[in-house]
C-alpha cells in the first residue's frame, strides 16, 4: 500500500474519525447546552473532576490548578504552534 502525500486532498481513515468525533461533542455539547440542565456541558464535568467548585485543601487545589494550566499550556502550544510534536 502506498504512504499517503501529506499535500494529497483526500482524507484518511484518521481523518475521518477525528472529524466523526468533533461532531458528536458539538452534538453532545449542543444539547446539553440546549436542555439547560445542570451538569451537562463539558465544563461542568471538567469542574467536577477537577473540583473547581468543591472546598479542597490547598494543597489539593494548588496540584489540581497545576495540571489544568500545564494540560492547557500544552494543549495551546501543541493545537496552535504544533509544539511537542513526534516530527
Amino acid at each position: 500500500m502506498r504512504q499517503q502525500d501529506e499535500h494529497e486532498l483526500r482524507p484518511s481513515t484518521f481523518t475521518w474519525a477525528w472529524a466523526l468525533w468533533i461532531v458528536f461533542f458539538l452534538l453532545v455539547e449542543g444539547t446539553a447546552l440546549v436542555r439547560k440542565q445542570r451538569g451537562d456541558t463539558f465544563s461542568e464535568h471538567w469542574w467536577k473532576l477537577f473540583h473547581v467548585h468543591s472546598k479542597v485543601p490547598k494543597p489539593v487545589r494548588l496540584v489540581l490548578v497545576v495540571l489544568q494550566l500545564a494540560f492547557g499550556t500544552w494543549l495551546v502550544g501543541h493545537l496552535v504552534f504544533g509544539w511537542w510534536t513526534a516530527e
